[in-house]
C-alpha cells in the first residue's frame, strides 16, 4: 500500500500536514515545534474510540458503553472521596452535612463520600505560642523582636516588669478544638497573656525575676488550663516557660546596680554568719570548760575539807584517851616537819669531855630537796 493512500485509518495528507508516522514537518527542528503545528483532531479521536468499543462490545451501542464507563469512573472517584488516612499526629473530625458525628483516630478510615460527610484533620502534636516576642522562622539564630504591648506587666509591688514567655500546648479534643472556639491559637495566646498578668500582679518583682520563677510558671499554667476548660477549647497546656523577667530597658542599668548591691548584701550576711558560727561555739566551749574546772575545784575543796575534819575528829578522840602521848606525838611530828628540811646538826654533850668531836661536815651536808613537799596543817594542840 503506498504511503499516501488515505483509505482506512492511514495517513491523511490534509490532516494538519502530518506524515505517515503521525508527526508533521518541523520548521527549524526542536522536537516538532514550528508554525505548522495544529491541535489534535477530536473528531478523529472519538471516531477511533467508537471503533474500539464496537470491537470490544459488538452487541452494545458505543455511545452507551462510553457513557457507562465515564459514569462508572466518576462514581469510583466520588466514592474514593470517603477514604481517609489519618496520620499518627492527627485526629479526624467527621461532619455529616456540617454536623459533628465522630472522631477518627490515626489509621485508614472509610466514610460516606463528600459532600455527605467531610473529615477535617487536626494536628494534635505539641505546639508553641510565644508571648512578648516574635522569632524569625527563617533565621532562628537572630535576636527575637520584643513586643512591649504583650510583655510589659505590673507586679504586686507596683513595679513594671518585662516578661517574655512561651506556652507549650496540644490539642486534647479535636472536636472541641474545631467547633467550640473560633480562633483557637489566638485564644490560647490571649488566655496566656491574661493568666500571666494575673499571676504577676499577685507576686513581687523579686519573685518573678529570681527563685520564684517555677512557682509563677506553675500558677500561670493552672490559670490557663482552668480558663480553657471553661471555654471548652479542647486544649491541654503542657508547660509554661518564663524566658525573660527584666525591668524595662530604660531602667535596666539601675536595676542591675540594685541587684549587685543585693548580692553584696547577701555575701556580707553569709560571711557574718560563718564568723558567728565559728566564734560562738568556741566561746561556748571555753565557758563550758571553765564551768567544769570550777566544779571540779569545788568538789576537790569539799572533799579535802571533809577529810581534814575527819582527821581532826580522829586526833581529838585519841587526845581525849591519852593526852600526854598524843601531845608528844604531835610535838614530834611538828618538829619533824619544821626541821626535816634543814642542814642543822645537833650534838648532845654533858660538857665534861675535853675532846671536841670531829665532824666531817661535807659528808654531813645533805642535798637540798628539789621541791618542798606540801605541808599538811595540823589541827589541834596542847590543852
Amino acid at each position: 500500500m503506498p504511503w499516501n493512500d488515505n483509505k482506512g485509518g492511514g495517513w491523511n495528507p490534509g490532516g494538519g500536514g502530518r506524515g505517515p508516522w503521525g508527526q508533521g514537518p518541523s520548521n527549524g527542528g526542536g522536537r516538532g515545534q514550528g508554525p505548522n503545528i495544529r491541535p489534535p483532531d477530536l473528531d478523529e479521536l472519538f471516531k477511533r474510540i467508537r471503533e474500539r468499543l464496537r470491537q470490544w462490545f459488538p452487541n452494545q451501542a458505543p455511545t452507551a458503553v462510553l457513557t457507562t464507563i465515564i459514569g462508572g469512573g466518576v462514581l469510583v472517584l466520588w466514592l474514593l472521596t470517603g477514604v481517609y488516612v489519618i496520620q499518627q499526629a492527627e485526629q479526624g473530625v467527621v461532619m455529616r452535612f456540617g454536623k459533628y458525628v465522630d472522631l477518627l483516630q490515626p489509621g485508614l478510615h472509610i466514610r460516606l463520600p463528600q459532600p455527605i460527610e467531610v473529615v477535617v484533620r487536626q494536628h494534635v502534636q505539641q505546639r508553641q505560642t510565644n508571648i512578648g516576642f516574635i522569632e524569625d522562622p527563617n533565621n532562628p539564630s537572630a535576636q527575637p523582636q520584643n513586643v512591649p504591648r504583650e510583655s510589659l506587666m505590673l507586679s504586686g509591688d507596683q513595679n513594671i516588669v518585662d516578661l517574655d514567655f512561651t506556652v507549650l500546648w496540644r490539642v486534647a479534643n479535636a472536636a472541641d478544638f474545631t467547633f467550640k472556639v473560633l480562633d483557637p491559637e489566638e485564644t490560647v495566646k490571649a488566655v496566656a497573656e491574661s493568666a500571666m498578668r494575673e499571676a504577676a500582679g499577685q507576686a513581687k518583682f523579686d519573685i518573678a525575676a529570681g527563685q520564684g520563677r517555677g512557682d509563677l510558671e506553675d500558677r500561670v499554667r493552672s490559670i490557663m488550663q482552668a480558663t480553657l476548660d471553661g471555654y471548652g477549647a479542647g486544649v491541654a497546656v503542657i508547660k509554661v516557660n518564663l524566658r525573660k523577667a527584666d525591668p524595662p530597658a530604660q531602667v535596666l542599668d539601675a536595676f542591675r546596680d540594685v541587684q549587685a548591691a543585693e548580692q553584696d548584701k547577701i555575701r556580707k550576711q553569709n560571711e557574718a554568719t560563718r564568723y558567728a558560727n565559728t566564734v560562738v561555739p568556741r566561746a561556748r566551749g571555753e565557758a563550758s570548760k571553765i564551768l567544769q574546772d570550777a566544779e571540779g575545784y569545788k568538789q576537790q575543796q569539799i572533799a579535802e575539807a571533809k577529810g581534814e575534819g575527819q582527821r581532826f575528829i580522829s586526833i581529838l578522840e585519841q587526845y581525849k584517851n591519852a593526852k600526854s602521848v598524843t601531845r608528844e606525838r604531835m610535838f614530834l611530828e611538828t618538829m619533824q616537819k619544821v626541821l626535816g628540811g634543814t642542814n642543822k646538826i645537833i650534838l648532845q654533850s654533858d660538857g665534861k669531855s675535853p675532846v671536841v668531836p670531829y665532824l666531817p661536815l661535807p659528808e654531813l651536808r645533805r642535798p637540798q630537796p628539789t621541791a618542798s613537799a606540801p605541808s599538811t596543817p595540823t589541827t589541834g594542840g596542847a590543852p
